[in-house]
């Protein structure tokens, strides 16, 4: 009986550590197994993730491509704004402005009814007007240029309109100034005149 209990008793102790042991191997590879479904979970993730992101990635540049083409036609000038009537009356009313500019300078040069300090006067508004009509005619010039701004016709065609006001004020003021330029001299000189002939009726 007491060599039966002790045959158990080692059995056992042998055996406890084998079962132990293949529960261990057991529990491992079933680790193993799991770890092996979820990398396969994990690849198949990360391929439907990158198309995906290839799908994603397509689309922006195609969309990316829109805006570009949106933009340059943007940047293109349509031929009809080139020709838009008011183009050609805002570059006429330059043409008149220094016309109407150099006439009066010459006229007014070495004139001996106006002052030398008139003079210089009315050669720094006549600048600062020519550098007003100046700052017009560029922006015009990047309106009407292929490359220059991002605008819709519409768009080019109200601030060509702009434009041509601003040139038009400038003509008006200039119209104006050198008319009253040209009025003080010739009423300084009628002055004159009339002086000198009263002096000779006193001398009769």
């Amino acid at each position: 009986m007491k060599k039966m209990m002790l045959m158990i008793l080692l059995f056992g102790c042998i055996a406890t550590p084998v079962q132990a042991q293949n529960k261990t191997v057991k529990t491992m590879m079933e680790q193993i197994v799991a770890l092996q479904v979820y990398i396969g979970y994990v690849q198949k993730g990360y391929s439907v993730v990158k198309k995906g992101l290839d799908v994603i990635g397509d689309f922006k540049r195609g969309e990316f491509n829109l805006h570009t083409d949106y933009f340059n036609a943007l940047a293109h000038v349509n031929p009809e704004v080139q020709g838009y009537v008011s183009v050609g009356k805002t570059l006429l009313l330059q043409g008149r402005i220094l016309e109407r500019c150099g006439d009066t300078r010459d006229f007014l040069q070495g004139n001996q009814y106006i002052r030398s300090d008139e003079m210089d006067y009315l050669e720094r508004v006549f600048a600062r007007l020519l550098d007003d009509c100046q700052t017009v005619l560029d922006e015009l010039e990047a309106v009407t240029t292929d490359n220059q701004l991002t605008m819709k016709d519409s768009e080019r065609l109200e601030r060509i309109d702009v434009l041509y006001e601003k040139m038009l004020d400038a003509y008006n003021f200039c119209e104006q100034f050198t008319g009253e330029a040209k009025v003080l001299v010739q009423s300084r000189k009628k002055e004159n005149v009339d002086a000198e002939m009263a002096q000779r009726l006193q001398g009769l």
